[in-house]
């Protein structure tokens, strides 16, 4: 690598470093823990957790996470986890120590989903709101009232790691699909395959998913579409007006998947629109105003403020 090319990738590493951990609102990261919390919540109540215990021995190989565990867990202590977990969000969103109750509610829900996994693995269906959320549990709880809490990196770096996590995701969500298929994976008959192999499972019935995987271009420009949205899920993320527009754009897809194959990836929607969603507000301006306090406008920074003191936000990577 040439000095010109190595002081070029070391000042654009500098500039994302400097805009992940500029100063943010409290309320941003209040907002955007809670609306985490709030998912795993659903998930966690929505879910039979006790057919954990009706799997067979013999389906069940102990490969990571929670492999530690040899003997089926009996069905009242996965109530229990449950239910702790529950309680876990229920801090978070009463915001009485938010941080504990969302690291109660993210340990509950990784290891009901990691047995929920024959190989004690998180599957794909909660593994991106399980990763997310990482970086919300090391995030300090701010003062209350939040909009009252001046400007500062702790509260800034937080909403942003989960939106970095949340692109990197995705990224890598495409980046394998290039890594064991390569461009086959959208030039060939792979997606009229997986629609013909999983039309059975389609709440709509057969006849039309099997319509469509006979149709090569459709079939072709659904996966392409796929593959390119994954791909630049860090542009659209890094841009503040396109986050709302991207969180569209996977409920799109996710909500095709479900509509052709039945599968349900309704928490990936949900994740992507807790972290995007109040990510792409103005800096100024909150979300969850009746949780967070009164009011609208953040106080520290008045609406006519230039451009470049709104920017202290989990919004922009500057271009």
């Amino acid at each position: 690598m040439s000095g010109a090319a190595g002081s070029s990738l070391r000042r654009a590493a500098l500039a994302v470093d400097r805009a992940l951990l500029a100063p943010g609102p409290a309320y941003r990261l209040v907002e955007v823990r809670t609306l985490l919390a709030l998912v795993i919540g659903l998930r966690l109540a929505t879910r039979d957790w006790t057919a954990i215990t009706r799997r067979p021995a013999a389906l069940t190989d102990h490969g990571n996470v929670m492999g530690w565990l040899t003997l089926p867990p009996p069905a009242w202590l996965l109530v229990m986890v449950q239910v702790a977990g529950l309680v876990g969000v229920a801090l978070v969103v009463v915001r009485r120590r938010g941080r504990a109750g969302l690291v109660l509610a993210w340990c509950a829900y990784t290891a009901l989903a990691a047995l929920w996994g024959s190989s004690g693995k998180v599957l794909h269906n909660d593994v991106l709101t399980v990763t997310v959320a990482v970086a919300l549990l090391f995030a300090a709880d701010p003062p209350r009232p939040a909009h009252t809490a001046p400007r500062a990196p702790a509260w800034g770096w937080p909403p942003r790691a989960a939106l970095a996590t949340l692109a990197t995701v995705y990224f890598l969500t495409g980046a394998q699909k290039l890594r064991h298929s390569g461009t086959e994976w959208v030039f060939s008959d792979n997606m009229s395959w997986v629609l013909r192999q999983g039309a059975s499972g389609s709440p709509f019935g057969t006849r039309w998913v099997q319509t469509v995987a006979d149709q090569p271009v459709l079939t072709q420009a659904l996966a392409g579409g796929a593959l390119v949205l994954e791909l630049t899920a860090p542009l659209w993320l890094a841009i503040r007006v396109a986050r709302i527009p991207f969180v569209l754009a996977v409920a799109a897809m996710h909500g095709s998947i479900w509509a052709f194959l039945g599968l349900d990836y309704s928490a990936w929607v949900l994740t992507a629109a807790a972290v995007a969603v109040p990510l792409a507000l103005r800096p100024d301006r909150r979300l969850l105003r009746g949780v967070l306090g009164a009011g609208g406008a953040d106080p520290d920074v008045p609406d006519g403020a230039p451009d470049d003191e709104k920017r202290l936000t989990g919004a922009t990577v500057r271009p």
